[in-house]
């Protein structure tokens, strides 16, 4: 089965660069923040300032994904690390119940980097309904190191 991965144009966030991964400032970041990824089937606004991040992220974060005209998924998200990112590549993928991949792509990103927004689109799976789960890593020595990642179900 043939399984096309596309991962669209990235949010532009504060004057950020066309066609690169978006960092959110990592100044601004709670600590509360570490390790969560926040969802939307539409672009996610993040606040400018620290004071009610938290809150406001919760407001536009959904779990719950609808096919669109075309049979796809697009999931918008806004992912905080665990730790910095310590190489200057990672990976973003959506895997279904049997931990297959459905959607995979390979972001350039920056050494010292705390978060990242951006979008994946999965073209097809074959457990819609069932709970997926979205993982922002990194690899070392040829094997994954989680960054971020959370549970999504794709109706």
């Amino acid at each position: 089965m043939k399984r096309s991965v596309l991962l669209s144009l990235p949010l532009l966030l504060w004057g950020g660069l066309l066609l690169a991964p978006a960092p959110v400032r990592a100044q601004a970041v709670p600590a509360a923040l570490r390790g969560r990824v926040f969802t939307s089937p539409q672009p996610i606004e993040i606040p400018s300032s620290a004071r009610g991040m938290l809150r406001k992220l919760k407001r536009q974060d959904r779990v719950l994904f609808k096919r669109d005209a075309e049979g796809r998924w697009t999931i918008h998200f806004v992912a905080f690390f665990r730790k910095p990112l310590p190489v200057e590549q990672m990976g973003i993928v959506v895997l279904d119940p049997k931990q297959e991949a459905v959607a995979v792509a390979e972001v350039a990103g920056q050494k010292g980097q705390t978060s990242l927004a951006t979008q994946i689109t999965v073209d097809s799976t074959e457990a819609p309904g069932k709970k997926h789960l979205l993982r922002v890593y990194y690899a070392k020595k040829g094997k994954p190191i989680v960054l971020a990642e959370k549970k999504i179900v794709l109706k």
